[in-house]
């Protein structure tokens, strides 16, 4: 097999698409949550290693940088790009004692026990509630999303495609490809990956 990244121009495109989407700043948070669920194999007594994942996922300029993390979400409208960076203060988000009563991620998930080595649960139907919460009650471009997070991935494969990312997401975030959970909340169709999308890594 060969090893395949998507090209810089792709992502960009697929970024931009996103940044269009009424996505909530806070849906990061969830979709950390769910990755900690499947690797725990639990929705409840959950960590949330929010650090490490706005670090593997959302990092993009270098250590040192006062805002480093790009997180392309809003419900804005005509939300200016600069509005889209993060500080390396990721606690101030997502720490139980940072949280307002009114975050939407409360909604979906709750706080099972708090202080530093918080754990957290997911709600019954958690996907159905971050559609409505998160989502504006609409569907995430998943080929879009899975490309800006795995723009760094070295896809293993021989013949590469938008199934390709959007597959290495399901397995990277924990979904089963169309189970109820992934089928509520992503729709796919929505970017113009194909072969030609793809590098070879050298």
């Amino acid at each position: 097999m060969t090893t395949y990244t998507l090209k810089p121009d792709v992502v960009r495109d697929c970024l931009h698409r996103l940044i269009d989407e009424p996505v909530h700043r806070m849906f990061p948070g969830y979709l950390c949550l769910h990755q900690q669920a499947a690797l725990e194999g639990k929705t409840t007594g959950l960590a949330f290693p929010y650090n490490e994942f706005f670090d593997d996922y959302l990092r993009v300029k270098a250590e040192g940088a006062k805002t480093p993390y790009f997180v392309p979400f809003t419900q804005a409208t005509n939300a200016s790009l600069e509005s889209l960076w993060l500080n390396e203060n990721v606690a101030g988000t997502y720490a139980p004692s940072s949280l307002r009563s009114t975050a939407p991620l409360l909604e979906i998930a709750e706080i099972e026990k708090r202080g530093h080595n918080s754990e957290w649960g997911l709600i019954d139907d958690h996907w159905k509630l971050a559609r409505l919460e998160l989502c504006s009650n609409t569907k995430l471009p998943v080929e879009s999303l899975a490309a800006y997070l795995l723009r760094d991935y070295g896809f293993n494969v021989d013949d590469p495609s938008a199934f390709t990312v959007v597959k290495t997401f399901t397995e990277e975030f924990g979904y089963n490809l169309g189970d109820e959970a992934f089928s509520h909340l992503y729709r796919t169709g929505d970017s113009e990956i194909t072969r030609d999308s793809f590098e070879k890594y050298e």
